[in-house]
């Protein structure tokens, strides 16, 4: 079935994921850091200062998204969707007076937990469950979200600032959530029976992973010793990357290039992510995330390298491009992967630990990689590293998924 017959088939099921992955940029980091020097300027914070800040906010979100997570698997999406909603409003909300930063530390918690964290796994969870045949092309289209997010929105965003007063802006997009997010969560999973239990009618043998078996509990999961393999090549691109962009100023100045120039990078990520996305889509239908898994971070590894290496014009785009083909392979081979093997009963549970443990990642790189840059003032001493790091995480995923009992 091609995309375009999956489309017309299933026209609200994957549209709901697309909705939760395109209103999850609230949450991200390219987009709240549009206000952060209106931040940092009102509490006269220091970058230090507010990125301890950020990453304290962003491991809190991540410890409480393991205890929400289950939830997912017991009540259905659309007032999942609700509440998630409700929560991005209040947290856009709380940011109005920018007069006490105790306030603002809220809302940034709130943004951090409802929209990159709720709003990313439940798009992921849902269509995974829902669908077993064309599930990667699936996914594939509901994580178009992001990078049209990226590519549109967070450019319009910087516009706004800009041009208008911080009031109108948030103005903007919690008008945004009431009279788009909202009602379209509810309508397009009103009308699908069972959306967020379509596989727990059936007998258990047929919620498997692999090799037949029950579903697997989250607290099998993480007692075999496999899945620590698996880690690793999970959170490598979500750590680098958060990181990088944390950094991209100070990586830029110690490289001898511009920020506009590093920074127009971002739209070759987006191509890049776009492609991949719909390329990978059917191969996960055809060979198996299993199979994919452990080779879709090798052009992330290969753009570490350059980075490092290169010193031309044209380097920031083509690492850039590299990075958003593995973001873009890796989306619907890590949300597919999961199903695969562990079955479905239990994935939100499962998927909420690990984007608790992604969260905790992105909370640690930009303390981490401004450590390192301030420490040694060369950008390579960096890149290598994480080249190192990248392509032994590949191996180790390689050697996980060919032993048994995955």
């Amino acid at each position: 079935m091609g995309y375009f017959e999956l489309l017309r088939r299933h026209p609200r099921s994957i549209g709901f994921g697309f909705l939760q992955t395109f209103f999850s940029g609230l949450g991200q980091t390219h987009f709240i850091s549009l206000y952060t020097p209106l931040i940092m300027a009102t509490f006269s914070l220091s970058a230090t200062e507010y990125g301890s800040l950020y990453s304290l906010l962003t491991l809190i979100s991540g410890f409480a998204i393991t205890f929400i997570g289950p939830y997912i698997d017991r009540h259905d999406a659309r007032y999942f969707s609700v509440a998630i909603g409700a929560g991005l409003i209040a947290a856009l909300l709380l940011l109005l007076p920018m007069n006490n930063l105790l306030v603002v530390a809220v809302a940034l918690f709130g943004l951090r937990l409802f929209g990159q964290g709720l709003c990313s796994s439940l798009s992921s969870i849902t269509v995974a469950r829902y669908f077993e045949d064309g599930r990667g092309k699936a996914l594939s289209l509901s994580q178009m979200g992001f990078p049209l997010y990226e590519g549109i929105i967070t450019p319009v965003g910087a516009y706004l600032l800009s041009t208008v007063a911080f009031e109108f802006y948030i103005a903007v997009f919690v008008a945004a959530l009431v009279f788009v997010y909202l009602p379209l969560g509810y309508f397009l999973t009103a009308s699908l029976p069972k959306f967020n239990k379509v596989h727990w009618v059936e007998s258990e043998t047929a919620n498997s992973g692999a090799g037949g078996e029950q579903s697997w509990t989250r607290k099998k999961v993480f007692t075999n010793w496999q899945v620590y393999l698996l880690m690793p090549q999970v959170l490598m691109p979500p750590f680098a990357l958060t990181g990088l962009f944390f950094h991209q100023a100070l990586i830029a100045d110690m490289k001898g290039w511009s920020l506009p120039l590093m920074a127009s990078g971002l739209f070759f990520f987006a191509i890049g992510r776009i492609c991949n996305t719909f390329l990978t889509g059917p191969l996960v239908d055809s060979f198996s995330a299993k199979k994919l898994f452990p080779f879709y971070q090798l052009p992330l590894t290969l753009g570490f390298v350059l980075l490092g290496l290169l010193q031309s014009q044209w380097t920031p785009g083509l690492c850039f491009l590299l990075f958003g083909l593995s973001v873009g392979s890796g989306g619907p081979i890590k949300s597919a992967i999961w199903a695969e093997l562990y079955g479905v009963r239990h994935l939100g549970a499962i998927k909420s630990m690990f984007a608790t443990l992604m969260i905790f990642s992105t909370a640690a790189s930009p303390v981490l990689f401004g450590y390192v840059l301030d420490n040694t003032q060369r950008a390579g001493d960096l890149l290598y590293p994480l080249f190192v790091v990248s392509l032994i995480s590949a191996i180790l995923s390689y050697l996980a998924l060919r032993a048994k009992p995955i």
